[in-house]
């Protein structure tokens, strides 16, 4: 890694990156006030589309689910590589997205996370064209959408699994998607999510009193839910979040529902957990209707009866820390003078590839963040352009560069997986 970084032509780009810092920083604060919930991206979509082609990529489109793509072509003899970084955010479209500045600390909900990132993909694709640096293999920056909760990656998953030809292009993938600038996500937890709704015909609590309820029935899950073992490794958890239903104090409701997550490091585990779930939800709308004498061999429209709608699946994997991608950005860390932190496992877009066997990590951004996902939401812009320089130096060293090859990913021959429609 210490090779590449004396080549004359790296050099160029990290003084180009360094000089481009200023403009980085702008366009992170100009994205950061364009509203991108997830599902509704686009106008910042647009910001990004523009700025990509005045950066010199090329092939720069926005795909069938809003994705922003272009390319820096490679020579052709290395492995293809996607660049990624998420345009959405947690926040709804009303928030407050007002900036505010105290000195090199700037505050506004969805700086960081993941504004900053998409920012600093520019200013790489900026440094490769000035410098007129290209890797053996291309380098796909992607602008995707839906990283955030319940828009469940469909981003990435469009970009590795709807598109059949997409499942033979890419060999490694690098998100940028933390606020520790040195910090390495290669762990990916996997998840499910459902919103669970129990049906009744409800009533009067005095007078319709004995008529099953939903509220009582969706109380009895969660008991059974709270009760669950699960194993602390691999680490796997459980949660309802958001319950609903009824209109008030003296009426038996006529629906409820809860909003339930599952989470867990390995796929068989999540499996596990997710049958056991269904299952104690069933037993809750048995033992409810057997309360008041209804159920199996005593049919009637006045039981309650539940449905499981899927709001969420993000598939699970795991790479050994050892692992080539993992060690490459680790010494790009190190080349800059930077201690790598083994974030290991956590949600992002890099679960896509890692469930599909392909080389995957995500890594942090540049400068100094916190707050993620409230509205106090900062950013600090503190040498912030160790960020892309990292990244650049990862992904040359990844793609190949002037005889460099120690860390060149191989070339990925054939994947086969499965995905929901998007």
């Amino acid at each position: 890694m210490k090779e590449l970084l004396r080549c004359k032509t790296v050099q160029e780009a990290f003084r180009f990156l360094e000089k481009d810092d200023k403009r980085t920083l702008q366009e992170t604060l100009e994205m950061c006030q364009i509203p991108a919930p997830s599902y509704q991206e686009e106008k910042k979509a647009e910001y990004v589309f523009g700025k990509m082609q005045e950066a010199g990529l090329e092939d720069v489109h926005i795909d069938a689910v809003g994705n922003v793509l272009g390319v820096r072509k490679g020579n052709g003899n290395g492995p293809r590589i996607v660049l990624a970084g998420h345009t959405d955010t947690v926040f709804p479209m009303e928030t407050d997205l007002t900036l505010k500045q105290d000195g090199n600390r700037y505050s506004c909900p969805g700086i960081g996370d993941d504004t900053r990132a998409v920012a600093e993909h520019l200013s790489i694709a900026r440094a490769m064209n000035a410098v007129g640096i290209r890797g053996e293999g291309d380098i796909v920056f992607c602008a995707n959408v839906c990283e955030e909760g319940l828009g469940d990656l469909r981003g990435t998953k469009y970009v590795f699994g709807v598109d059949g030809d997409a499942l033979h292009q890419y060999d490694g993938f690098v998100s940028i998607d933390d606020k520790n600038t040195a910090g390495i996500i290669y762990q990916a937890v996997g998840s499910e999510r459902y919103l669970v709704t129990f049906h009744g015909i409800g009533g009067h609590s005095y007078t319709g009193f004995g008529t099953p309820s939903p509220i009582h029935a969706m109380g009895r899950a969660i008991a059974k839910i709270s009760d669950f073992q699960v194993p602390s490794d691999p680490k796997t958890t459980f949660n309802v979040g958001i319950v609903n239903g009824g209109s008030s104090v003296n009426v038996i409701a006529e629906e409820a529902s809860m909003l339930v997550d599952m989470r867990s490091l390995d796929a068989n585990a999540l499996t596990e957990l997710s049958a056991k779930f269904h299952e104690a939800v069933e037993e809750a709308v048995e033992e409810e209707n057997a309360r008041w004498g209804l159920g199996t061999g005593n049919s009637t429209s006045d039981c309650i009866t539940v449905t499981f709608e899927q709001k969420g699946k993000r598939p699970a994997g795991t790479q050994e820390k050892q692992c080539q991608i993992v060690q490459a950005a680790n010494a790009a860390n190190q080349a800059l003078g930077m201690e790598t932190l083994y974030i290991g496992a956590a949600s992002t877009d890099a679960n896509i590839p890692i469930s599909l066997g392909i080389p995957a990590i995500t890594v942090g951004w540049g400068g100094k963040g916190g707050g993620e996902h409230t509205i106090h939401e900062w950013y600090e812009h503190i040498e912030s352009w160790k960020g892309p320089q990292r990244d650049l130096l990862l992904l040359l060293a990844l793609s190949g560069f002037e005889g460099n090859y120690k860390y060149q990913l191989p070339h990925i021959a054939n994947f086969n997986i499965d995905f929901p429609e998007v």
